[in-house]
């Protein structure tokens, strides 16, 4: 009995041992991407959530469309692609968030010389001989950053509609008058 016992175990262990992995268990999602535990393969997305790039062990990449990935339509690739357009987005929205920023401090540096009677006189002479909308809106946004004037008041200054008016504008040099 025992003899048959010992078996049964042994038999049912190497039945058990000899099973593939379920997608779950093979594929584990680590950080920025999705790692075969048996291969060593790390799968990434990289520019678009239609391709996978596959790292593998030895450093060779490749390509694959993301159908013939072997976790494709599993809870493990939606919540990867999930997480990879979040981070996507906020990695966009830190950019712009930089970009603005920087945009601010490249006009406070352009003006600094400048009180903001002086800025409010140089647009008002802007404005009369129409100069570059480009350059009339940067001196307005600079004024409303010094709090100088408000940002109700700034479309009546400009006489433009409010939703045409975007101070975060990049002009190169602005002219001088």
């Amino acid at each position: 009995m025992k003899k048959l016992m010992i078996a049964a175990v042994s038999a049912s262990l190497l039945f058990a041992c000899g099973q593939e992995k379920s997608v779950e268990e093979r594929y584990l999602y680590e950080g920025d991407k999705i790692v075969d535990v048996e291969t060593g393969d790390e799968y990434l997305l990289e520019e678009s959530e239609e391709e996978f790039v596959v790292v593998h062990k030895d450093g060779t990449k490749e390509v694959i469309p993301m159908e013939e990935t072997p976790f494709f339509g599993t809870t493990l690739s939606d919540d990867y692609v999930n997480d990879w357009k979040k981070s996507l987005e906020e990695r966009k929205a830190k950019l712009l968030e930089d970009k603005k920023n920087n945009l601010k401090e490249a006009r406070k540096a352009r003006y600094a010389e400048y009180s903001d009677e002086e800025l409010m006189e140089k647009f008002q002479k802007m404005h009369k001989d129409n100069a570059d909308m480009t350059l009339q809106m940067d001196l307005i946004a600079e004024l409303v950053d010094r709090g100088a004037i408000s940002d109700e008041d700034a479309p009546d200054l400009l006489e433009v509609e409010p939703e045409f008016i975007n101070f975060d504008i990049e002009i190169e040099m602005p002219e001088s008058r």
